[in-house]
């Protein structure tokens, strides 16, 4: 009985993830033709620029391995090297579980394959990760508060980018305060030994060493905010991933036609998705496209043709995200139930 159980776990997991791609990418596009109405789109599509679509793919995915570089980073305070291809295939399949799944949970997966692929601590990996988003998060903050500033916004959008001005200011308060907090974690053990302490009062005792070895772990990932220059270059790293990213998005609006003067309002359009990407939805669908029509639609863009530039860079957007973590999970032959039960797994891993 229990060599048929065997035989049968040998059998899926043979099964490789990287068959769900053409049947996401066209569950994504079945689901937005159900959705909005088409019936002009051939004329659209006739004068969409496709090499400009392809260099827009071929850039993004670039972008992704810039990100992988950005990683990087983080681990060398801890005097951690791993392979660039373990690293490639964790952070390009969280990419992949972020675009699929709304729960957001591709920081967690990218954590566990780094554990299973380097034999890392996945709370330690999970902390780099955390940072990592910080510093974007942050940068991200800098960068929309910036262009808002100095860009001449549409008297049309006043209202809607004064509440995006407001709630970015708002966001980069919460995030000074969590730097700080965590920098005092990683400077001052005393200090996070007494905040562990009193976070730990209502916790039961037998619990109570294993949180604060789980606490202790993820603190590793941290490490990095204890070198200034490392912080510094951080926080560099992410300025230039947003601003590649506008200039991604500054190729697509050429691509489907749309040109305006300058590579600001690219930016603005990016701000507004980045900040719409916060709202869990299936592949971002709803939330992106909302964002992108809305910007648009300031700068005179009428309604249907706004949102098939948004339909045509959400698309783009959503192959170049997806394609690389499964081309990299056909290359490492992960079962597709392996990388599930990892998932399960997760909740046993923070004991």
């Amino acid at each position: 009985m229990q060599k048929n159980s065997l035989n049968k776990r040998g059998k899926f997991k043979k099964i490789n993830i990287a068959w769900l791609w053409p049947f996401l990418l066209s569950g994504f596009i079945l689901y937005a033709f159900l959705r909005h109405d088409f019936s002009a789109i051939t004329n659209v599509y006739q004068q969409i620029a496709w090499p400009l679509i392809c260099l827009s793919v071929g850039f993004n995915i670039f972008i992704l391995y810039f990100r992988v570089y950005k990683w990087a980073i983080i681990f060398k305070p801890m005097n951690r090297r791993f392979t660039y291809f373990n690293m490639c295939l964790s952070l390009f399949t969280g990419g992949l579980v972020n675009m699929v799944i709304p729960a957001r949970v591709g920081g967690l997966v990218q954590a566990f394959l780094i554990r299973e692929k380097e034999n890392e601590s996945f709370l330690t990996a999970l902390g780099t990760v955390a940072m990592i988003r910080i510093f974007d998060s942050i940068m991200l903050v800098f960068f929309g508060i910036l262009i808002l500033l100095i860009r001449s916004i549409p008297q049309a959008g006043d209202e809607y980018f004064q509440s995006i001005f407001k709630t970015a200011g708002t966001a980069g308060l919460f995030l000074a305060l969590l730097v700080m907090i965590l920098f005092a974690f990683t400077k001052s053990p005393k200090t996070l030994d007494k905040l562990i302490y009193l976070l730990l009062v209502p916790v039961p005792n037998r619990f109570k060493p294993g949180t604060k070895n789980a606490v202790g772990r993820f603190r590793e990932g941290l490490i990095c905010l204890n070198f200034a220059g490392y912080v510094c270059l951080g926080l560099l790293l992410s300025l230039i991933f947003w601003l590649l990213c506008g200039v991604n998005v500054f190729i697509l609006l050429k691509a489907t036609g749309l040109e305006f003067e300058g590579i600001l309002p690219s930016f603005l359009i990016l701000v507004a998705q980045a900040f719409s990407m916060g709202i869990p939805a299936p592949a971002n669908i709803g939330p992106y496209h909302a964002a992108t029509v809305t910007v648009l639609s300031f700068y005179g863009v009428p309604a249907q043709s706004a949102l098939y530039a948004a339909i045509v860079m959400h698309a783009a957007m959503f192959i170049s995200n997806t394609l690389p973590g499964l081309f990299y999970l056909w290359l490492d032959k992960t079962p597709i139930l392996e990388t599930l039960k990892g998932l399960k797994d997760v909740n046993q891993t923070l004991r």
